[in-house]
């Protein structure tokens, strides 16, 4: 509790704070970040000066250096804190942000907002001289995924904000939920990729992945298997259902290092069919 008040106190030197399933990440001006083990919605009520703006974040204005308008429908707007970090804003949260911040109606060139810091951002076009545009890297996308160990959970989910915070992570208790899932949405609703994580490859795994691979609405959709603790031709097994990488790694600290770098392919590098 005594910490929970520690950063009520500092509000004046928190830029933001990134919700991670069940924890939160928040983020000083003047020391390193610190992870809370609150969702982001026990804050929201406790920070009546800072701003709901993704499922995610909350940020405190006066960090904001400007803002980026959606791009198009249905796509997310953005802010660029003080210290360059990149934040999404939600599709349907953009109006209520927009105006909260004094920003242009969406759809339109990018924002400066040096009234609210006292600083300017040279415009150049729809973007800003030195700072990258968000485009299709950062709209709104989902990740289906079933993962049985819990602090592997939370780990993924915080590799995941950190790389792209517009991503949503809806997770399921079994692999059956996930794929029953699957059958009631519609396309563009289906996951841009699927994670499964598992401790042995087993038959409930298998069925999963054959299930993905043999249905021509989700065949195409990315799907990683991490497996804690490997035997015999697991591997090739994986492979052979469908999975487009299957990752060994036991360790903790291990995972999440793989985790980034495999996000980092999928998310960032790897060219995927269009929804």
């Amino acid at each position: 509790m005594k910490q929970i008040e520690e950063i009520i106190s500092n509000i004046a030197v928190i830029t933001h704070l990134a919700g991670a399933s069940n924890y939160t990440w928040v983020h000083f001006t003047d020391r390193p970040r610190l992870l809370v083990s609150k969702p982001l919605t026990y804050f929201e009520g406790l920070l009546p000066a800072c701003i709901r703006i993704h499922k995610t974040v909350i940020i405190n204005p006066t960090y904001v250096k400007y803002s980026t308008a959606p791009l198009r429908a249905k796509a997310p707007g953005s802010v660029t804190m003080t210290n360059g970090d990149e934040l999404p804003v939600s599709r349907r949260r953009w109006l209520e942000v927009a105006e909260m911040l004094q920003c242009p109606e969406p759809l339109g060139d990018s924002v400066m907002l040096g009234g609210l810091t006292g600083q300017s951002v040279k415009k150049v076009g729809n973007s800003f001289a030195g700072q990258p545009t968000w485009g299709e890297s950062l709209r709104e996308r989902f990740m289906f995924a079933y993962m049985q160990d819990e602090r592997r959970s939370h780990l993924f989910a915080e590799v995941v904000n950190e790389q792209n915070p517009a991503m949503q992570i809806k997770y399921f208790d079994t692999s059956a939920s996930l794929t029953g899932q699957m059958t009631q949405v519609k396309n563009l609703s289906l996951p841009t990729m699927i994670v499964l994580e598992v401790r042995n490859v087993g038959w409930s795994l298998l069925n999963t992945l054959e299930f993905i691979k043999k249905n021509n609405r989700f065949r195409h959709i990315p799907t990683v298997i991490f497996i804690r603790e490997p035997s015999g031709s697991d591997v090739e097994v994986c492979y052979a259902a469908g999975a487009n990488s299957v990752v060994c790694q036991s360790g903790f600290m291990g995972f999440g290092e793989a985790a980034k770098q495999i996000c980092q392919y999928w998310l960032t590098f790897a060219s995927l069919p269009l929804d």
